[in-house]
């Protein structure tokens, strides 16, 4: 074979979240993500996102979701691949990744998670009406997204619902694969897997249609947010560990458009911004919570998988994350990466605080100084995150010794 995969494989062992090499452009693009995630529900909690270009933008910042879908399964998919695609693959050690991926996104979340349900109790009226044993205990299993009601100031996390059944599948699938895989010649299995990864996107475009088609069944919301439903924006991350771990996976025709995009970060980025302002139009549906038509919904989905594909390659340009560690930006963008998490869970009980405290209409208020307020205090509770919780618990992870790919870098 071309590249010797176990050996790709042991390179990219991890340990907590503190790689041998840190992409800092990866950290710099979390950060991208959690912000986009912030504006998006400033926008709606004030009204600004009905109105205007700059409210369409703001509308469209859930597109910082799609970012995190694809970071998360590139860094954790290619050491999976790797495996895969290895004649002689090292053993999964699943236990080891279970409880990687646990200490990565549980301590912080729980801890949020019961900030949410005190605060809920304290502001009472609708805010508590979700409050139940039964509530409390599914979200406790991140399970959320797949069954509701969830509370207000948790909503955005029915991805970490998605997120979770992704970290559960990838082992499964990828141990599947390595098994298909080895009926075939070397050459031939890079290929195979991004051919198999793109029938997923496109079997996650299908679903999107299907769910929007049917917009009032209780099945559909559901559906549209799972794995299968997103598939396409996992797809991106997939297909960067491909092509990553085997370049002959393109066809060689492609040869010179790979080289431009390797090399053309700005252009990249550029492009990106012009995809979401094609977003911003009505060809990606309404910008609140109307059902889209199936069409709109296979449209936004399609292209929030573009801009995500984009931005992810801008980030692993060739030559991109040295110039960046290289720059004053270095330190900007680590710190961008570590407190990413911590802000996308607090961002929207810190909303709802406000408003509650201090009487604020819904709807109703000026986007401006809201998306001030609301980005200084969650970076300040999630900076104490970081320091506090999320930190000594990596810590303890790194005191195991690096043995496997289990404890790939996690989506922040």
């Amino acid at each position: 074979m071309a590249r010797d995969y176990r050996r790709v494989g042991e390179d990219d062992r991890v340990v907590g979240h503190v790689q041998r090499h840190r992409v800092v452009t990866l950290d710099a693009l979390r950060g991208v993500g959690a912000l986009l995630v912030l504006v998006s529900h400033v926008g709606f909690w004030s009204g600004a996102s009905r109105d205007g270009v700059l409210g369409a933008l703001a509308a469209r910042g859930d597109s910082g979701v799609a970012v995190f879908f694809a970071i998360s399964a590139y860094l954790l998919g290619r050491p999976a691949l790797a495996r895969a695609l290895a004649d002689d693959p090292p053993p999964a050690r699943v236990a080891r990744y279970a409880r990687h991926r646990a200490v990565r996104i549980l301590p912080a979340y729980l801890l949020v998670l019961a900030a949410v349900v005190l605060a809920a109790l304290v502001i009472g009226g609708r805010a508590a009406d979700p409050v139940s044993v039964r509530t409390v205990l599914v979200h406790l299993v991140v399970g959320q997204g797949l069954v509701g009601p969830t509370f207000q100031s948790f909503t955005q996390t029915w991805s970490l619902t998605t997120e979770v059944c992704f970290y559960l599948l990838l082992p499964l699938a990828a141990g599947a694969l390595g098994v298909l895989l080895r009926r075939l010649p070397g050459a031939a299995r890079g290929r195979a897997v991004l051919c198999g990864v793109l029938v997923l996107a496109l079997v996650g475009l299908a679903v999107q249609a299907l769910a929007a088609s049917a917009p009032g069944a209780g099945w559909s919301g559901p559906l549209a947010t799972s794995v299968v439903g997103h598939a396409a924006w996992f797809a991106v991350g997939l297909v960067a560990a491909v092509v990553s771990l085997d370049g002959a996976a393109l066809p060689a025709r492609w040869g010179a458009l790979r080289e431009t995009v390797a090399t053309s970060p700005g252009t990249l980025v550029l492009t990106a911004g012009l995809v979401l302002l094609v977003a911003c139009t009505p060809l990606a549906g309404p910008r609140d919570l109307a059902a889209p038509s199936p069409a709109e919904a296979v449209v936004k989905e399609l292209l929030y998988a573009v801009l995500a594909a984009l931005l992810l390659a801008a980030a692993l340009a060739r030559g991109a994350d040295e110039r960046v560690q290289r720059s004053p930006a270095a330190g900007a963008a680590r710190w961008a990466g570590d407190l990413s998490y911590g802000v996308f869970l607090w961002h929207v009980l810190v909303l709802q605080v406000l408003f509650a405290t201090l009487s604020l209409p819904l709807f109703a208020v000026p986007a401006g100084w809201l998306l001030v307020a609301v980005l200084v205090i969650s970076l300040g509770l999630a900076a104490l995150t970081w320091v506090g919780v999320e930190r000594p618990a990596l810590r303890r992870l790194r005191q195991e010794p690096v043995g496997s790919p289990a404890g790939a870098a996690a989506p922040r």
